[in-house]
């Protein structure tokens, strides 16, 4: 379980090592024994980094399978949304900036269903004062599952539940291979 921030360039880093370099060769690199599994932590002291998860639970709302390409995206644009570049924007916008770049990266990928309207669907607010949206619940039980664990720093490994920190976002795939390769042994 890799514990990340989509604002967080740490967390970028060891995604992008992951998803690149370490399991893009397949099920078969480790006899599909290792899954990656993307825990959201929005970290409050980026108030846009809510945002930037908001929308890829929107987007795995309207196709679960179109989450992993969306955090993608969204890495890629990642400084777009640092604080110097959103902080006289509106959560509005910062979605609509959001959705702009998760769209046509999703559509590339074979995703040409998840629209900015479905996006946009399910981030829009369900009713008069603090309603939420359809993310809400699954933000909150998000964070309730990364508070519960203690994880409060990005990024945080959890193998088999059980935190691994000597493993660091600056790890290339070779080291990762290793540590995985040991860990099956």
């Amino acid at each position: 379980e890799c514990f990340l921030d989509l604002c967080c360039p740490f967390s970028k880093k060891m995604f992008v090592a992951l998803t690149t370099q370490v399991l893009n060769a397949g099920p078969d690199k480790f006899g599909g024994q290792v899954e990656l599994v993307f825990q959201n932590v929005p970290q409050p002291w980026h108030a846009q980094s809510s945002y930037m998860h908001e929308v890829a639970l929107a987007v795995s709302l309207v196709n679960e399978a179109a989450f992993y390409p969306a955090v993608s995206a969204i890495f890629e644009a990642q400084t777009n949304f640092f604080d110097d570049r959103v902080m006289d924007k509106t959560r509005s916008q910062v979605y609509s900036d959001l959705i702009d770049v998760v769209v046509p990266a999703l559509a590339a990928a074979g995703f040409a269903e998840v629209t900015a309207d479905a996006i946009g669907e399910k981030l829009a607010l369900t009713g008069e004062g603090n309603s939420g949206s359809a993310v809400t619940l699954p933000m909150k039980w998000a964070i309730k599952y990364h508070r519960l664990r203690s994880i409060h720093v990005t990024p945080t490994v959890l193998v088999n539940g059980i935190e691994a920190p000597d493993i660091s976002s600056g790890w290339t795939g070779e080291q990762w291979d290793e540590k995985i390769a040991a860990l099956l042994a």
